[in-house]
């Protein structure tokens, strides 16, 4: 799948130079918005246009809307989309809102400029059940579910992605080509928008339908009722430097109000105009992608015992002691398991696996704390290079806050591993990689940092007490194996693990 990326991507930069230019293009040649809604007006349907934005759940947290940042993955953008509230909706978070069983969310247009990884997916964030939630989970703030004793804020994904890898689109690739997304528990009501935009001009070869579920929702609007958020992932802009600057003007872009510069994903609500209970024929839950090929990463065990000790080696020869190691746990696996053991999930998602240490997710109860001379080491696989995975990208994170101070991509990994096996082709296939509040321009060395966080002020001198007590947590993200384009399974690859590091007495 590599090769093939590397091949779309020279042919998206040879026949769509500036994205922007391409997606407006796009839009006038495929399809007319206007004659989508005017279809749709006369088959009994009301349109409502939202709009989409690029969400910071690293901002979002920081300026006080959200009371924690959902373990985010730090340097990899999110789309959300703002969807207009029905009469009723008591939701107030503007990405998030109810859904009556008969309604569809439509995305009309452009995926983003070349990338390792992007999908799309609904989320249930607040589920309500018939039996009580536990009380040791009605911990405040339940975000949305208003004091409910049945509701818990789950934060879980509704089965699988439409990712990079699946997208029904055209063009010589997934980039920068025109899409529709149609989200809806309904058939009747997915066939009926899938004519509407026939008739408006769209192509079938674009239309993807997600179903949401209507057997795991409590689908309405009012109290009582679950409410959902649509998020899109974003993940390693290609072609460096012009890559880049290309991948976040695209997600600058999402927010515009300027009808002259459009964004490039519109978003629509469509209702029908009268309500019927008969009428409804809901989509059952969807078949899931398998993940695992049987092939595994087991023989890369003894490799990693050899890092460990040349690890420990280099660290005691320059006066540190060993002052605890860690091993890793998976964390999230499946959104429908969370569902059912009413447990939250952090907005997981199907298309990667979260290995860590740390924090209740990872079921461990190590304390992990660093002081401004304490260090950790974390080792491991890179599952990008055994081919296990698209990309994979390291975390450190304010474990109360769930918030990422630190990121690191499997493209800072290469050679980091190679003075710990000198000579051996493994350590291309290995990382090893210092993880520290004072990285002092060191290699291979993750310094994790607040960013100026109000909320999380743990920078510079005088909150140096306030670092040392900060409950940490570690967690890798293994995303889309090319062979299966879902995660790969845990059972296939090796987890990494942690050393700490103290100056000796």
């Amino acid at each position: 799948m590599k090769a093939k990326i590397v091949l779309s991507v020279i042919i998206s930069i040879l026949l769509f130079p500036i994205p922007c230019v391409f997606a407006q293009q796009a839009k006038q040649d495929l399809g007319d918005q206007a004659a989508f809604r005017n279809a749709l007006a006369q088959d009994g349907f009301t349109v409502q246009q939202g709009h989409s934005m690029s969400l910071d759940m690293w901002e979002q947290y920081c300026s006080g809307v959200t009371s924690n940042a959902s373990y985010n993955n730090k340097g990899a953008p999110y789309l959300a989309a703002v969807v207009p509230h029905l009469p009723g909706d008591p939701t107030i978070v503007p990405y998030t809102y109810q859904l009556r069983a008969d309604e569809a969310i439509v995305f009309i247009g452009i995926t983003p400029p070349p990338e390792t990884y992007f999908s799309y997916q609904p989320y249930l964030l607040n589920k309500h059940y018939a039996q009580p939630v536990p009380a040791d989970l009605l911990t405040q703030p339940i975000q949305g579910c208003w004091g409910d004793p049945h509701c818990l804020d789950v934060g879980t994904s509704l089965g699988d992605t439409v990712n990079v890898a699946t997208i029904k689109t055209i063009g010589p690739d997934p980039y920068s080509a025109p899409m529709v997304l149609i989200f809806t528990p309904d058939q009747g009501t997915d066939a009926r928008v899938r004519s509407a935009l026939r008739k408006a001009g769209y192509p079938p070869s674009i239309f993807n339908t997600i179903v949401i579920p209507s057997s795991l929702a409590n689908l309405g609007i009012g109290q009582g009722h679950d409410l959902l958020m649509i998020l899109g992932r974003n993940a390693q802009w290609l072609n460096g430097a012009d890559g880049e600057a290309a991948g976040l003007a695209y997600m600058d872009s999402l927010n515009s109000t300027d009808p002259a510069n459009p964004s490039p994903v519109s978003v629509f609500r469509v209702t029908p105009n009268v309500f019927s209970a008969e009428n409804l024929h809901p989509f059952p839950a969807p078949p899931l992608r398998i993940r695992g090929t049987g092939k595994t990463e087991m023989d890369l065990l003894d490799k990693l015992e050899k890092v460990r000790v040349e690890i420990i080696r280099h660290y005691t020869d320059r006066g540190y002691a060993v002052a605890a190691e860690y091993i890793s746990s998976p964390g999230s696996y499946d959104g429908y398991d969370f569902i059912q053991q009413m447990k939250r999930a952090y907005l997981d998602c199907r298309d990667t696996i979260y290995i860590g240490s740390g924090a209740k997710v990872f079921h461990d109860d190590y304390d992990i704390k660093l002081s401004d001379d304490e260090f950790l080491v974390i080792y491991g696989v890179n599952q990008t290079a055994t081919g296990k995975a698209s990309y994979i990208n390291l975390n450190a994170y304010a474990d109360q806050a769930k918030l990422a101070i630190g990121s690191v991509f499997d493209t800072d990994f290469v050679h980091s591993a190679d003075a710990y096996l000198p000579g051996d082709p493994a350590a291309s296939l290995l990382f090893a990689y210092k993880i520290s509040w004072q990285c002092n321009g060191e290699p291979f060395c993750l310094q994790m940092s607040s960013g100026g966080c109000a909320r999380l002020q743990l920078d510079g001198p005088e909150h140096v007490d306030d670092r040392k007590n900060t409950q940490l947590s570690f967690g890798t993200r293994s995303y889309l194996e090319p062979a299966t384009e879902i995660g790969p399974a845990f059972t296939e690859v090796v987890y990494q693990r942690m050393i700490k590091f103290a100056l000796q007495p």
